[in-house]
């Protein structure tokens, strides 16, 4: 029986929604061709197209949806308007094509990933990715986590934001499935390559075991520069400047260091993810910590105190009514035992808001200052302590009364810890 040809005869945006698959490949086959063609990357050709382009990666044949994704990578290259299809393309990469077979379909697919992070959509690519690595079928996730990996080894922390990688990290390096596993290794070495030290404070929480074979993979890169290899579309006319400058510089001129787009250093408390330590306090807090036996306070206080263990980054909220219990019990309370644990929250607290601490810093200072007239070690290495950890907040200018006035204190302890604090 002689082949049915008759969709030649179509326009080549309705032979790649035909139902037959061979008329679909030879659609695709053209729309590629096409888009290689079309010299303007603003022609309103372009737009023909826009409403097809998860069709092509989701093509139920496996042939039609290769040349399909052959298409969609040409598309995005060239089209000023492929931005507009990242959110279904990527949806469609995660669901249809991460987890195929076909290796070639794989490939395509971070193709495509990466090449929409080059036109800078890379927020919305690395979203679509992580939403995969929650999917139930183990080779999706495996997929998801190898393409982040690649996306973040090209481009770089500049332009991939690790914060939520490095979140989802502990989870999926206990995933019952192995190459999740495995994957989520070499990514989180990967992300040890951009920021070093910063990352193990994110693994505290993984066992022992792992820890240990992460060090080992870590040590195995120690000291080595990351760089990005790829650069999105705006970087990319500075770059080419960059390496002919280099390239000159090379040849026998001295010129100027020139950036290389190299990590960034980050901060471990910008990782975190934050706390909520307001909704763990005791319902009868206030009470407690007024309560007349000393033991009654200290045991609210270590409560406390437990929910500040590790520094952990707190989540943004009124702190107000906490700091001035705290800064009371530092300032009023009879028992030793009690200030300095009270001290040592209160600099915990303030490590956790770090810059948001602001608010309550000027309202500290001063009763901190004075406590310095205490003789106990434990309670003056706490209050030096905390206010470290308040200036973290505030400016030298916002407490200039209150540390002016400690100097001038008959106390000479107090004297002297201001003079050691500045």
């Amino acid at each position: 029986m002689e082949e049915d040809t008759e969709y030649l005869k179509l326009p080549v945006e309705d032979r790649c929604v035909h139902k037959a698959w061979k008329a679909r490949v030879h659609g695709y086959e053209e729309a590629k061709k096409l888009f290689n063609q079309i010299a303007d990357e603003k022609s309103p050709e372009w737009n023909k197209f826009l409403s097809l382009m998860k069709k092509m990666v989701v093509d139920s044949n496996a042939v039609a949806q290769e040349k399909g994704l052959e298409a969609v990578l040409v598309y995005v290259e060239n089209s000023a308007v492929a931005g507009k299809t990242v959110g279904e393309v990527m949806g469609g990469l995660v669901t249809k094509c991460v987890a195929a077979p076909k290796t070639k379909t794989k490939e395509l697919a971070a193709q495509i990933a990466l090449m929409y992070v080059e036109i800078e959509k890379q927020e919305v690519v690395m979203e679509e990715l992580l939403k995969g690595t929650e999917q139930k079928n183990p080779k999706i996730v495996s997929g998801c986590i190898n393409i982040m990996t690649q996306a973040l080894r090209e481009f770089g922390i500049k332009v991939i934001n690790i914060k939520p990688l490095v979140k989802r990290l502990p989870a999926l390096l206990e995933d019952r499935d192995k190459t999740v596993r495995d994957e989520t290794k070499v990514m989180t070495v990967e992300v040890y390559r951009w920021i070093g030290v910063a990352l193990s404070p994110q693994l505290t929480s993984l066992k022992p075991v792992q820890v240990s074979e992460l060090e080992s993979e870590f040590e195995k890169i120690k000291g080595e520069k990351a760089v990005p290899t790829r650069y999105l579309r705006s970087q990319q006319a500075k770059q080419a400047k960059i390496a002919a400058e280099a390239a000159e510089v090379e040849e026998g001129g001295d010129g100027d260091e020139c950036d290389d787009g190299g990590a960034p250093d980050v901060d471990p408390y910008e990782l975190m993810v934050p706390v909520d330590i307001l909704s763990k306090l005791p319902k009868d807090w206030q009470e407690k910590v007024e309560a007349k036996k000393w033991q009654e306070r200290k045991e609210v206080l270590d409560t406390l105190d437990q929910h500040l263990q590790g520094n952990p980054k707190l989540e943004n909220g009124d702190y107000g009514d906490l700091v001035r219990a705290l800064k009371k019990m530092v300032t009023k309370d009879s028992n030793v035992v009690v200030v300095a644990l009270a001290a040592k929250c209160l600099a915990g607290v303030a490590n956790g808001l770090k810059k948001r601490f602001q608010p309550y810093a000027t309202a500290c200072i001063a009763g901190l200052l004075e406590k310095f007239r205490e003789k106990k070690q434990a309670v003056v290495t706490a209050l030096k302590d905390a206010v470290d950890a308040i200036f973290i907040s505030t400016t030298l200018e916002a407490i200039q009364e209150d540390v002016i006035a400690a100097l001038e204190n008959k106390n000479p302890s107090v004297k002297a810890e201001t003079a050691a604090f500045l």
